[in-house]
């Protein structure tokens, strides 16, 4: 990944990541949210969501430096261990969140599918590090953090949406549940196949 993608990449996974934890631990700014109520009525996987989900965001694009990988591969281990657990606990508020959701079976399709296929790209990148299977976990762990994106790129499609397009909420959710993570995970495989050519460099992650 070029330097500067990167640091685009973090930049936004970190401003999205403290807005997150804000709506958690800043009284002032989830009680003038639109978001309030969810956490009053559904406050169990709201708080696994906005607590980890965060977490995966600011820790995730750390493996992707495949500088920092080589020489402190005992903190990659770690910083992978807290990343993984990280998206579990946020995958399974996500999934609760999206099973409760009142913007219709299309929003819920959505955010169901991109909380399944969090938890199980997460889940086949952890237990191929297990089976030290490095290229496979590097392509699991690749996908699983296009996923985690999904926050970023939410982010950006909602204003997008609602003030360049001039939608509905009501109309532009249930596209965006599925806009924000398909393309990613669509991204998330051209890499792999470019990294698989041979001669290609192997992703840091």
């Amino acid at each position: 990944m070029k330097k500067i993608s990167w640091i685009i990449m973090m930049l936004l996974a970190c401003a999205v990541a403290l807005y997150g934890w804000a709506l958690v631990f800043i009284p002032e700014v989830v009680n003038n949210s639109a978001m309030q109520h969810h956490f009053t009525e559904r406050p169990v996987p709201m708080y696994l969501h906005f607590t980890f989900g965060p977490l995966a965001l600011a820790i995730g694009g750390l493996q992707f430096l495949g500088a920092f990988r080589a020489r402190k591969p005992a903190i990659h281990r770690w910083i992978g261990r807290i990343y993984v657990a990280s998206c579990l606990l946020s995958g399974v508020g996500g999934l609760f969140l999206a099973l409760g959701t009142d913007q219709g079976g299309v929003a819920m399709a959505g955010f169901l599918g991109l909380a399944i296929a969090w938890i199980v790209t997460t889940s086949f990148g952890y237990a191929d590090a297990r089976a030290r299977r490095f290229d496979t976990h590097r392509e699991w762990m690749i996908r699983s953090f296009a996923l985690t994106l999904a926050a970023v790129t939410l982010r950006i499609y909602l204003p997008l949406f609602l003030g360049g397009f001039g939608m509905a909420f009501s109309e532009a959710y249930p596209i965006i549940a599925f806009l924000c993570w398909v393309p990613n995970l669509i991204v998330a495989e051209v890499v792999i196949a470019r990294k698989r050519r041979p001669g290609a460099l192997q992703p840091a992650a």
